[in-house]
C-alpha cells in the first residue's frame, strides 16, 4: 500500500486512482499535502488508495458532491472535518433528502433493497464552500469552483492557480455528461463545461479519468457536444407522437443497460424529461397531454 497506491502529479500534488478503474461505486480523488493542512478530495477511492492517505495524515476531507461513489468508502476514514459546497449539504447529511434530489424517491423502486450493502453514511458537515474560497494549505493552494449542473453544488477544485483542475464529475468521458438526476440542470452544466474550458488548465483530473494533459480543449468541446447529440437522437425517435414510456428502453442516451438495469433505466427516462422540456421550450416539440410530437424534420435529419 503506502504511497506507491498514490501517484505523484507534481510536488505534493497526488492522483489517488479509485478502484476497479474507477467505475461506480468508486471514483478517484485528489491528495493535497501542503505543509500545514493535507487534504483529500472525495472518500471512494477504495482501501488501498484511502489506507494511503491515511498514512501521510488527512487533515481535512472535501467532498465534491453527494453522490455514492465519491463517499463509498467514507467509513475508513473516521473522525476527519467534512466540507463541501452549502447547496450539496443536506443531500448529504438526509437521506431522505438525497433520495428525493436523485429522483428515485418517486420512481417506485425498493430504496431499502436498493440500499442493501450500501449503507447511507452518517455525515455531519463542518463547514460549507462557496464559489471562490481559497484555502491556503502551506505551499500549496486550493480555489473552490462552484461548478453545478451534475449536483446543485457540485465542485471543481484549481489547484495552484491552474497547475491541475479537478473536475470531478464534469469527467469528460465520450458517452458526455451524466445529469439523470432531479437535481441536475442541463443548461447548469452547460455553462459549467464553458467555464471549465475557460480556465486553460494545464493538466486535469476527472473523477473517472485522467490525468488528461492533451487535447483539453477538445475534450471539453466534445463533451458539451454529447448533450446537442442527445436532442439529435430524441428528434429522430419522434417519428410520430410518443409518450415518455414509449422513448425509454431504447439506447437513444446509453449505448447499454448494466445492472442494476431499472436504475439506469429511470436515470434514462429522468434525462429524456429534461431533453424534452429543453425541446419544448426551443419549439422544436409541442407537448399534448402525455404525448410530444416533433414540429419540424427541416433541418433535423
Amino acid at each position: 500500500m503506502g504511497m506507491s497506491a498514490l501517484r505523484e502529479i507534481r510536488k505534493n500534488i497526488y492522483f489517488v486512482p479509485g478502484e476497479d478503474r474507477a467505475r461506480f461505486p468508486y471514483c478517484n480523488g485528489l491528495y493535497l499535502r501542503g505543509k500545514e493542512t493535507n487534504v483529500l478530495i472525495d472518500a471512494g477511492m477504495g482501501k488501498g488508495g484511502i489506507g494511503a492517505c491515511l498514512e501521510q495524515g488527512v487533515d481535512l476531507l472535501i467532498l465534491s458532491h453527494c453522490h455514492f461513489d465519491h463517499r463509498s468508502t467514507i467509513r475508513l476514514i473516521p473522525d476527519v472535518p467534512v466540507w463541501c459546497h452549502e447547496k450539496e449539504v443536506p443531500y448529504i447529511e438526509s437521506r431522505e433528502r438525497y433520495f428525493e434530489g436523485m429522483g428515485l424517491a418517486r420512481s417506485g423502486i425498493d430504496l431499502e433493497e436498493l440500499q442493501k450493502g450500501r449503507p447511507f453514511p452518517t455525515i455531519r458537515i463542518q463547514r460549507e464552500l462557496h464559489d471562490g474560497d481559497i484555502l491556503d494549505l502551506g505551499g500549496l493552494s486550493l480555489e473552490i469552483v462552484h461548478a453545478p449542473g451534475h449536483t446543485p453544488g457540485h465542485l471543481a477544485f484549481d489547484v495552484d492557480g491552474g497547475a491541475l483542475l479537478f473536475t470531478s464529475d464534469v469527467a469528460l468521458t465520450p458517452l458526455g455528461p451524466f445529469y439523470g438526476n432531479d437535481f441536475s440542470d442541463v443548461d447548469d452544466f452547460i455553462s459549467t463545461i464553458r467555464r471549465l474550458r475557460s480556465m486553460k488548465a494545464r493538466r486535469i483530473i476527472t473523477s473517472h479519468t485522467g490525468p488528461l494533459h492533451e487535447h483539453v480543449a477538445e475534450r471539453f468541446e466534445a463533451y458539451e457536444a454529447a448533450i446537442l447529440r442527445k436532442d439529435r437522437a430524441l428528434l429522430g425517435a419522434l417519428r410520430g407522437p410518443c409518450r415518455i414510456d414509449d422513448l425509454v428502453g431504447r439506447n437513444l442516451f446509453f449505448p447499454s443497460y448494466y445492472e442494476p438495469v431499472r436504475i439506469i433505466l429511470w436515470f434514462e427516462r429522468i434525462e429524456i424529461e429534461k431533453h424534452l422540456d429543453r425541446l419544448v421550450k426551443q419549439g422544436r416539440v409541442i407537448k399534448k397531454g402525455e404525448l410530444y410530437i416533433r414540429t419540424s424534420r427541416k433541418g433535423e435529419e
